[in-house]
Order: C-alpha cells, then structure tokens, then sequence
C-alpha cells in the first residue's frame, strides 16, 4: 500500500459518520451494476472538528474506475438509463418511507424499536444513494470527464454541420433535465400560497411588515384555510437545506420569503408563467438542437442520460437531506437516553447503532475531532488519535501544485457575464457576507446555500462537472456559473475583484 499513490476525490464541510459509513460501503458493492467489476477496492476519509478534509482513492483505481463509467455510457446508454431507474425507484420508496416515520412519536417508542426503524431507513438510503453513485457522483468527479466528452461531441457536430452555435449554450440546454426538481416543486407551491395571501387583505396586511415576530404572532388573525396551507408548506419543506448536520429551516424563514416578495409587489401568477414558459423553451430549444447538429440515435440516449443523472443527483441528495433529518430525530432520542448528544451519536458509524451504548463520550469525541475512516472491499475499520495519524503517515498521497495565475479556467455550467467582489462561502453561517452582485466562490455548494446563491451575480465553484449541485442551481436560477476550476477557493479572497465569463469558463482577477 506503501507504494501507491492516494488521490483526493471530495472533500465535506460539517460532516458525520452515518452517510460516510454508508458511502465507503456502497462505494464497493456498487460499482458492478454500472461497470460489470469492482474497480475501487481500498479508500480513506480523513475527518477533523467535524469536516471531512479528505477523502480519498487509489489514483490508478479510481482513473480505470471513470474511463469505464464513461465506455459504459457510450457504448450502452439504455442500459445505463434502466440503473438509474431503479435509483429513482429506490429514492421513491426511501422517500415514502421517511414520510411515515416523520409522524412517530419517537419518545414512545422503546430503544429497540428505535434502533429497528433506524436500519429500515439505513438501508434504503444505503440502496438510494449507492446504487447509481458511478454515474451520479464518479463519472464527472475527477476531472469532469463526461462533461469533456460531451462538449468536445457537441464540438465536432458544429464543426462538422459547419453552424454558427454557442459552445457553452448547447452543452447547457442539452443537458437539462425536463422533470422538475424539488426546488423548483417547491418554488411553484410556495408561489401558490403568495397569490392566497395577497388575495386575502387581512393576511395581506399582515405579511406586508418587516417585522417578522409581529407576522408570525399575527398569523392566526388570517383564515384558518390559508394558516393550515402555510403550515403544512412549512413542515413539509423545513427539511431542505438540512445537509448532514442540520438546521432545518423554521417558520419564520418561510414567512421572511412571502413577506419579501409581497413587499416586492411580484405578481406570481406572472412569475409561474415565467418559470413554466422558460422550461418550456428549454425543452422546445433542445429539441431544435439536436435536429440542428443532427444527432443520431445512440448520441440522442447519450444526452438524455447526461440530463437524467443531473437530474437524479439532484433527487438523490434531496431525499439524503430528508433522510438525515429524520434520522437524527431518532439518534437525538436514543442519545438522551444514555446521556449522549445528538453530535456524538452521529460519529457513530451506521453499521454500529446497535451497539451504540458500548461507545464513551470520549471515544465520540475523538472521532469528531481527529479520525481516519479506512474501507478495504466494503469493510470498515476506524482510526482515532494517534492512530489516525500513524495511518496518515504510512499513505503516500498525491501533492497538488497550485500555481498563480491571474486567470482560472472551468467547465461552463450556466452562460453569462458578470464582475463583482468575490466571497468565500462554504458554510450557511458564512453567508451574511453576500450582498447582491457580488460573485459567490465555494469549494462546493448545497442546498442550505441557496440563499445565498439568489444573491450572486455569478458562481464559482472548485469542484465541477455537469452534475454538481452549483451548475443545477445556476441553470434554475440562470445565473452566470463556472465549475471544476480546482483551485478558486484557494487562490480568490474575500474582496477580490474578478470578472467571470461563463461564455468560455474563465475568471480574471482584477485586483
């Protein structure tokens, strides 16, 4: 093991056990329905005060593990298309699962009972999230090799058709998924509830203050029939930008949302015109295109698979968040009964809660503050302290050189141009930095950023490819967007002032 190079794949902000352990398991047994044979057999993840600072795959498996993802959508799209649904199938019931056990009452239920649930849920979110990981999380994670293939097809069908078409244009609508996301589910039932509110004056009233504790300690004036409407969005959506340590979102977030927007004057019949109309020229737009480049068959599968993987990641990680969510419900109880905290259990590996009492507080801790997750064939073993560190010592990994430049390239996600200041935001609790117009950088985003992303005039990420959750979001919310540039959080500060073209996937630095 001495010998061979370690290459880090991803890296995660405020993370825990239950989905890592889950991950380096579905890591292994997984692969085969995609690729025929297990390529991937030894990966490590490093976690430190609650991050994951690394994780990690042999270089040579994991290269010959994505050529073979990629020779396998080329040269089988339809099969690729029945993996994935049988993902979607798998994220259904997972989903319909979550739901039920949402209404438990969770502190009646005996410590047994609990730890039973909790593996019924454990297991559908190992089959969800595992089951198409090659294609939803491998095939663009090392160097955006599908997005490469991809573009570099639509390149030759310009060339060859002799058309005058935008590169980034194309590779954008053909890759856009025509079934709607939960987002954007929840964008259209939330701007259903606005066009009640504002046809009701009393409620109408009240959300027009700025004053979010005076609306919430008014809402119970408006009708019961809109006050039960507004509640269940709120305790059916709470769980959205949950990721894997939480908050979930509480009611007076929703009520900031329709309070800005009445105040706003946005007329949301016109604005779900708007959102229905631009999916449907999207649609309309790609079917033009590929009767333009004239695509064959198999080049049309191609493509339906690339825009089905964006959006099965996206389903993929929306029912995660969900399921973390509950899970923690479970884990926050079962840890009250043995004076453990709900952090502390989550350090608790998924294949260990039904030992969970055997565990100290201290033996927890030091998994939180410094520990190696090592998984050889799908078997777990865990590292702590020094330990940790002696593992650490014996892995030769792969240096990465980062040179200056005053120029970053990336794969174009959403077209545009925009100049502003950079901010570094990777965590929620960073956010308060945005100010409209200025120009987001992260290592990677997730949904409790999106508030934070409706701000940015552009959005530049580290990590990249056409299924990344920044390249979905900024084609939603068409917003200027440059990926996979490795680098930008490492090389941009605070302030910065850079000016994105997301034409061609590039960001000067201006000063």
């Amino acid at each position: 093991m001495n010998n061979k190079i370690w290459r880090k794949n991803f890296e995660i902000k405020q993370i825990e056990y239950i989905m890592m352990s889950e991950a380096m398991e579905s890591i292994f047994n997984f692969q085969k329905p995609t690729v025929k044979k297990n390529y991937l057999n030894q990966s490590f993840a490093v976690f430190e005060n609650g991050d994951n600072t690394g994780t990690y795959f042999l270089k040579n498996e994991l290269r010959n593990f994505i050529k073979n993802i990629i020779k396998e959508i080329i040269s089988g799209p339809e099969r690729i298309k029945k993996i994935q649904n049988k993902a979607t199938e798998y994220n259904q019931a997972y989903f319909d699962k979550l739901k039920k056990i949402e209404k438990i009452k969770y502190e009646k239920l005996s410590s047994r009972q609990l730890v039973k649930i909790f593996y019924q849920l454990f297991n559908l979110m190992y089959l969800s999230h595992g089951y198409a990981l090659a294609t939803t999380w491998f095939v663009d994670s090392d160097g955006e090799d599908l997005s490469d293939y991809l573009i570099n097809l639509i390149k030759d069908k310009i060339k060859q058709n002799k058309l005058l078409l935008n590169l980034p244009e194309v590779f954008s609508i053909l890759t856009t998924p025509e079934k709607e996301s939960f987002a954007q589910k929840e964008e259209l039932e939330m701007l259903a509830i606005l066009e009640l509110i504002m046809a009701d004056r009393t409620a109408c009233k009240i959300f027009k203050q700025k004053d979010l504790i005076k609306i919430e300690s008014q809402l119970k004036n408006i009708n019961k029939k809109l006050y039960n409407k507004i509640i269940a969005h709120y305790k059916k959506w709470r769980w959205a930008p949950y990721t894997y340590i939480g908050p979930a979102y509480n009611l007076d977030y929703y009520l900031s949302i329709w309070s800005s927007l009445i105040r706003q004057k946005v007329n949301p019949k016109k604005e779900v015109r708007r959102l229905i109309a631009a999916r449907e020229n999207t649609i309309k737009r790609r079917n033009q295109l590929i009767k333009i480049l004239n695509l064959n068959k198999k080049e049309i599968k191609i493509f339906d698979v690339a825009a089905q993987i964006i959006w099965l990641k996206a389903l993929r990680k929306d029912v995660l968040f969900y399921g973390i969510y509950i899970h923690d419900k479970i884990l926050k109880e079962l840890g009250r009964r043995e004076g453990f905290s709900l952090m502390q259990m989550k350090y608790v590996a998924g294949q260990e809660i039904k030992n969970y009492k055997k565990f100290s507080p201290d033996e927890l801790n030091q998994r939180y503050k410094f520990s190696v997750m090592f998984s050889r064939r799908g078997k777990i073993k865990i590292y702590t302290g020094e330990q940790a560190k002696i593992f650490l010592k014996k892995q030769k990994l792969e240096k990465i050189i980062i040179k200056k430049s005053s120029e970053l390239k990336g794969t174009v996600a959403f077209i545009g141009k925009a100049k502003g200041q950079v901010k570094i935001i990777n965590l929620p609790e960073e956010m308060h930095k945005m100010e409209e117009g200025d120009i987001m950088v992260a290592h990677s985003t997730f949904p409790s950023l999106v508030s934070a992303m409706k701000k940015a005039s552009a959005i530049v990420t580290d990590d990249g490819g056409i299924t990344c959750h920044a390249a979905i979001v900024a084609r939603e919310l068409k917003i200027p967007c440059v990926v996979g540039t490795k680098i930008a959080t490492q090389v941009l500060h605070d302030g910065d002032l850079v000016e994105v073209d997301a034409d061609k996937g590039i960001v000067k630095i201006l000063k």
